[in-house]
């Protein structure tokens, strides 16, 4: 059994199934974001982007996992996936084929961050596809699963807020620190295949 049929094996009857959550309507903004997974050389991998910079994006600059906010006419988070991974990268997913299950929905911890639900679903790349990165993406790089789960959070990240410093740990990456929100759903990911 390869590495990458183990990692699956596990996340198939570890994880929550992809649910067809509905969008609701209420105080709270959804949004979804998705852990695509990827064998390359007998390595695991999963995708990371680099979002570009944008004055009015709160996570402008950031590494993070293809998604975004949920459209009314998306139906569901899960579709909301999807159609945020086509739009972001321009992989093609289907919610029926790809998709294998889902983790726990998680917030923004700081207060200064918009009040947003984010649901973070897990899937397999399809065999055949090309990266075409959108606008928002400056760049997309593959990171072995491996290696991110032996180095663990190895660094961190220092910001001051109102003459306070603030310190998150964070994954080391090619193109620097994860950190934040994708820090803590990569964490919940790597927990699965303990």
């Amino acid at each position: 059994m390869t590495e990458f049929a183990e990692i699956l094996g596990k996340l198939r009857t570890r994880l929550s199934p992809p649910e067809r959550v509905r969008i609701e309507p209420r105080s709270i903004s959804q949004a979804a974001v998705t852990l695509i997974l990827r064998e390359c050389d007998a390595a695991s991998q999963f995708l990371v982007i680099q979002r570009a910079e944008n004055p009015r994006d709160y996570w402008s600059g950031h590494l993070a996992l293809p998604g975004g906010r949920a459209d009314e006419g998306d139906g569901s988070l899960l579709a909301t996936a999807a159609r945020e991974v086509r739009e972001e990268v321009g992989i093609d997913l289907s919610p029926e084929v790809h998709f294998i299950g889902q983790l726990r929905s998680i917030s923004p911890s700081s207060l200064r961050l918009p009040s947003i639900l984010v649901t973070p679903f897990v899937a397999i790349a399809p065999q055949e596809f090309e990266l075409r990165l959108s606008g928002e993406v400056s760049a997309a790089f593959w990171v072995s699963i491996p290696d991110l789960k032996l180095a663990g959070r190895n660094t961190s990240v220092t910001l001051e807020v109102d003459r306070t410093a603030y310190r998150w740990l964070a994954y080391t990456s090619e193109r620097g620190p994860i950190w934040g929100i994708t820090e803590r759903i990569i964490t919940d990911f790597l927990a699965h295949l303990d």
